[in-house]
């Protein structure tokens, strides 16, 4: 991938995500389901985690915490890491060199931003190398668990999937289903569905179909839920992403990888 130094992209694959392009105004704080990398394309990026504003070279979010972003140009680059796919010691410890300044990705994020292509998405060890600089160490669910992550993937408009459905499908009580699930994805089932969910909108943010059936096709029971889910999750309502993706190239999808 090749292009000018304000280009704007997305890549998108089921374990990762790479954007440059459009911040957001009037943010509000953010939680998104995934680890999160970010740089600011030129200069410093802002980032408060609920204290004071820091200037930071980059900085590394773990799943669900709550952090505001800010740069000079009211542009972004971020790295979208799932954390099922992650070992959670080294994505601890990846996360802890790159917030006390041990471990700088900018400029490997940056580089990124001109040359990764759909082949860098095949696989997460391939990102990680090309966007981070160093292929993270992988988990490996237990195979009942990963069957349960397929569906929730497969399709997020097939109907509500309760933990119920799916400890019978793997042979389970509910309770030790869920036990099992955030033993294995560092995630509760609850948050996972909810987060796979909001991410699959990304493969919609710079179409044009309208809102109230992006909201349907993703399985969301009406557009009030839509909206709090994706301003949960993002900072932002979904009118204010779809307006800032104009532009926007969007490569891939969570499916499978491109």
């Amino acid at each position: 991938m090749s292009g000018t130094a304000d280009q704007r992209v997305m890549l998108l694959s089921r374990e990762r995500v790479f954007y440059r392009g459009w911040l957001g105004q009037a943010m509000q704080p953010r939680r998104v389901g995934a680890a999160m990398v970010y740089c600011a394309p030129r200069g410093a990026l802002r980032i408060r985690r609920g204290g004071a504003w820091q200037s930071v070279a980059a900085a590394a979010v773990p799943p669900y915490a709550p952090h505001e972003l800010a740069t000079s140009d009211g542009q972004i680059i971020a790295a979208c890491l799932e954390p099922e796919t992650l070992c959670p010691r080294a994505l601890a410890a990846f996360c802890e060199a790159v917030n006390a300044g041990l471990h700088d990705p900018a400029p490997t994020l940056r580089g990124a931003a001109h040359r990764l292509g759909p082949e860098d998405m095949a696989t997460p060890a391939r990102f990680d190398a090309r966007a981070l600089g160093h292929a993270l160490p992988a988990r490996v669910p237990d195979p009942r668990i990963a069957r349960i992550l397929d569906l929730i993937e497969a399709d997020p408009a097939a109907g509500p999937l309760t933990a119920e459905d799916c400890a019978a499908r793997i042979g389970l009580s509910a309770s030790r289903f869920l036990h099992l699930f955030k033993e294995e994805t560092g995630v509760s089932f609850r948050n996972m569905r909810m987060w796979k969910r909001a991410r699959r909108f990304l493969e919609h943010a710079a179409q044009e179909t309208s809102l109230t059936e992006v909201a349907l096709d993703l399985g969301y029971p009406d557009s009030s839920h839509f909206s709090h889910s994706i301003r949960k999750m993002y900072g932002l309502m979904p009118r204010a992403i779809r307006q800032g993706s104009r532009g926007l190239r969007v490569i891939g999808g969570m499916g499978a990888a491109p």
